[in-house]
Parts: C-alpha cells; structure tokens; sequence
C-alpha cells in the first residue's frame, strides 16, 4: 500500500533548478508524512476496501512478510492512545511496552532502552519529561558530529559569487543561533502553518475523539483563508485569520492541546516579526540552502554543496537526532513514534498506484516500515532489495495456516482461498521465484472449504 506523502511542493511555491532537482532526487528535501522515518506515517487502518478479513487477522499477532517481525495490532496502539496509555508514568508505560518489545527495532529500540534505562532512575516522570531529561546530553553529541559538516560547507561556500555569500553567511548565522537556542525573526508561512495543522490532526485522529476530530476540520477549514504569501499588504489579513482560528480554539476540547497552543503562538510571534526561538531541523536546513542557491550558475558547486548537507545525521540512524527531533513531542507522540515501524498494515503485493486491486489475493501483511520504504516498486525489484523476502513471505503463510488449522478462519469466515491466493499472487509476482509451500494445511479444512464454496454456487445459481 502506497503510504500518502506531503512534500516540500505541497506548501511552496518556490521553483527549484530543475536540473538539479533531477540529480539530487527531490526525496532529500521532501517534508514526509512518512517515518523518515521518525515523522510518523499516514497508513490508514480501515480504509482499504475489502481489508477487514485480514485486519481481523493481524488481532492474533502475522509476522511482516518482508521482515520476519511479529506485527504489532494497529487497534491495540488505538486504543493505548484513546486511554491515554502514554500520559502514565514512565514505569508504567515500560510495563505497558513489555509485550511490544521483540517487535520494536531500528533506531526505535535504541531509542525504547534509552527511556527504559532512565526510566529505572526516574519511575514516576511522564516519557516527555525524561526525553527532556536526557535531550542535552544528546544535543552536544549531535552537534559534535554536525560541527565538520557545517565546516565543510562554509569551506565550499568560498566558491560562491559575491551576491551569495551574503544570504549563506545569514542562513549559517540563524543556523548557529538555532542550534544554540536563541531567537531568530523568521517570516509567517501558511503553507508551513498549514502542514503542520496537518500533522496535529492526524495524532488527533488516534485519539478517536469525534469532537476534537471536528474542532481540527473546523480549524483546517478556517486556514484556507490564509493567503499563500505575507507581504506588508496581507499581514493583517493573516492576523486575522490567526485570530479567528484561535477563537475556535478556545472554545473546543483542544484549547490546552500543548502542539496547537505552541503552533498558534509562534506563529502570531513571527506575524509580529518577534525574535523566536526555532529548533533546528536537518529538512529545514536541506530546504532552506537549496533555496538559497536554486539558481546558481555552477551547477557543480551547487551539488557539492547540497551533498556535503546530505551529509548531516538523520532521526533514521542518530540516537540524537532522534532524541532531538521528539524533544518537543507529548507522550502520545512520542510513543507512538515507538511503535509506529512495527504495527502492521494492509500491504497491496502487487502495488495500487501501479493498477493493484483492492482484494484479499492481492493482500499482504506488511509493518509499516516496510510498507512505507517500499513505496511503489515491483514485487520482484522488492525481492532484490530485501532478498529475505522469501523466507518471511514463508513465515507469513506457516503463521496463516496454522490460524486455519486451529479454526480462526472458520470463526471470522474467513475464506481459505485466501492461503492459496496469497500462495500464487506471491508466485506471479516474483517471477516464479518463490514457490511457497502450504503441506502443513490441513487437508479436511480444504475440503470444507470445497464443499462451502459449491453450496454458495449452488444458492447463487438458484
């Protein structure tokens, strides 16, 4: 399944060289909703017509069929953030944890033993308390290792024509100070504004509460009116909106929501071209200098220069970049962070966006990690990139047999053919590479089916 993207284009109107947008692969400067892996992903549990048989399925724990891992329940971690699982204790939330925890990995489990480590020195503080707790230990190893990159790029800056040095010296002045905590004036944007209204509402969204659900679209709503750009003659217009969006705010379930409070007031500080203090962030910085030299002549410079900032760490393989990028998270957040890569998730073998249907034969059980990283390459090229494919696809139907075997098919009707057509939907797509094998079925369960399958025939004939 083909997990929905907001990029950069989404909320800017600024033109890049499309030469080197073409060299440097514009996923680098792309703003995800997808787990980059840390900003958690748009997968939609229900909204995948005719998935309901096998999400019933994922209640009784499907390992993923490209990594092997046992998947998390995407209703279980529902319901741990509608019960506000996250806002207990951090003893409390570790005991919570204990049965996902062969299922975390990456850079999450890394991140999961951290908190459990500080979690033994203090049992009672809430996860965001302790990950504030530990952030500037981890801040000063993540700017150790950002320092020689941000070196190497004011070496290569040297380069630049005169009326670029002025604008990079800026940007790397307002990069230090963002670094170091202190404030800096950074013009409105409704397109940045918009798309982390965005983001709020889709945390909101697992809470499964219908009014603040209600309170978000009516906030959304009320956005559109925000003209695309902040200019000395819309500003005011822009306040306005800011403020009537603020009065809905107020009034609604959401008005001691702490991300939407801090979203509302940085925002009014920075209409008000008040100094505010900006975290910093790698994709910012990525966006921001490829700004900066979009039309610089040397294109070769130019590439150097956007390689040397590829170079700074990700949230996907930095413990503090990690750390750094929750820093500001609630616990809801943060937890679901956590388990976001393993819960599992109705994967389209045979990919939608490439004329996949929306049927059980075309169904697979895949985390959301996988699902995301996937995207919408072929079955085979996936084979490729995750050779143990094979052996998980294997792992994955043991676990559907024995299901069957032991009468879960049966009690949900679910339809055995579903075995057989993941069996040769696998075959198909791989090319005839993996051919799995489903001996342990049991045959009188096959024969039921048969015979199930031919009186619902039969009725349909009649």
């Amino acid at each position: 399944m083909r997990v929905p993207i907001i990029n950069i284009n989404n909320y800017t109107n600024i033109k890049k060289n499309t030469n080197t947008i073409n060299r440097h692969k514009t996923q680098n400067y792309n703003y995800t909703k997808t787990n980059d892996i840390n900003n958690t992903g748009l997968i939609s549990f229900t909204s995948i017509a005719n998935s309901g048989k096998l999400r019933i399925l994922f209640t009784y724990g499907l390992p993923c069929m490209y990594s092997g891992i046992d998947m998390i329940d995407p209703k279980l971690v529902t319901k741990m953030i509608k019960n506000k699982k996250f806002e207990q204790p951090i003893s409390k939330i570790i005991e919570n944890l204990l049965p996902f925890e062969k299922s975390i990995t990456g850079i999450e489990l890394k991140i999961y033993q951290i908190i459990k480590e500080a979690a033994v020195i203090s049992p009672d503080k809430k996860l965001n308390e302790i990950i504030k707790d530990i952030a500037p230990r981890y801040k000063k190893r993540l700017i150790k290792k950002q320092k020689p990159i941000f070196q190497e790029l004011i070496n290569a800056s040297h380069e630049l024509p005169d009326k670029y040095k002025y604008a990079f010296k800026l940007f790397m002045d307002n990069t230090k100070k963002k670094l170091n905590d202190e404030p800096i004036i950074v013009p409105f944007s409704s397109y940045e504004f918009k798309y982390k209204l965005e983001k709020i509402k889709t945390d909101i969204e697992k809470t499964e509460n219908s009014k603040a659900i209600n309170t978000m679209n009516k906030l959304l709503k009320e956005s559109n009116r925000f003209t695309n750009s902040t200019t000395a003659n819309t500003i005011e217009r822009q306040k306005n909106t800011l403020e009537s969006m603020f009065e809905i705010l107020k009034d609604s379930e959401l008005n001691d929501n702490a991300p939407l409070n801090n979203l509302f007031n940085i925002s009014k500080s920075r209409l008000n071209l008040e100094p505010t203090v900006i975290p910093f962030s790698r994709k910012s910085f990525i966006y921001d200098l490829s700004k900066i030299i979009s039309d610089l002549p040397n294109q070769k410079l130019q590439e150097k220069m956007l390689s040397i900032a590829e170079k700074l760490p990700t949230s996907k393989e930095s413990t503090s970049a990690y750390i750094l990028k929750i820093l500001s998270d609630p616990p809801e957040k943060i937890g679901y962070r956590l388990l976001w890569p393993s819960i599992a998730s109705v994967e389209h073998i045979y990919p939608k966006s490439l004329g996949g249907a929306d049927l059980m034969y075309n169904f697979g059980g895949a985390c959301c990690r996988e699902n995301t990283e996937r995207q919408n390459i072929s079955f085979l090229k996936q084979l490729k990139r995750r050779p143990e494919t094979k052996e998980n696809c294997q792992k994955y139907i043991d676990r559907l047999i024995k299901l069957a075997n032991s009468g879960i098919f049966i009690k949900h009707n679910i339809n055995l053919k579903y075995i057989f057509d993941f069996k040769n939907t696998i075959y198909k797509q791989s090319h005839k590479k993996i051919n799995l094998d489903i001996s342990n079925l049991n045959p009188i369960l096959i024969n039921i089916n048969k015979c199930k399958t031919l009186s619902n025939k039969l009725n349909f004939n009649k």
